[in-house]
């Protein structure tokens, strides 16, 4: 996605074209993209582009992140409906068997 123009004449750049991810990324691939791009370009040679990688994974570092930026900073393109439903197809859900459940509702 092309950068644009934000507020106050600062370029706006689409945080999962800088780290080179796709949008339907999880957590774990983006995390070792931006290893891999924190190790090619350090803080102490490449400061602007280090500050970008940074400020890109910082957007995109969890899933409560990458809602938040879907919803407000992306020109809110995605719908809360299909947000909803990506969080909730990515939220692990616990599953407990017969003996289990039957152990919790026993007072003890």
């Amino acid at each position: 996605m092309p950068a644009g123009l934000g507020e106050q004449g600062v370029t706006v750049v689409d945080p999962y074209t800088v780290l080179g991810v796709e949008p339907d990324a999880d957590d774990e691939t983006i995390r070792q993209r931006y290893l891999e791009l924190v190790r090619e370009y350090p803080p102490e040679r490449h400061p602007e582009r280090f500050a970008a990688v940074r400020g890109a994974y910082e957007r995109l570092k969890d899933l409560d992140a990458r809602v938040r930026h879907r919803l407000f900073e992306q020109g809110k393109r995605d719908g809360i409906e299909e947000l909803i439903e990506e969080v909730a197809c990515r939220t692990p859900r616990r599953r407990y068997g017969l003996q289990t459940l039957l152990a919790m509702q026993r007072p003890r």
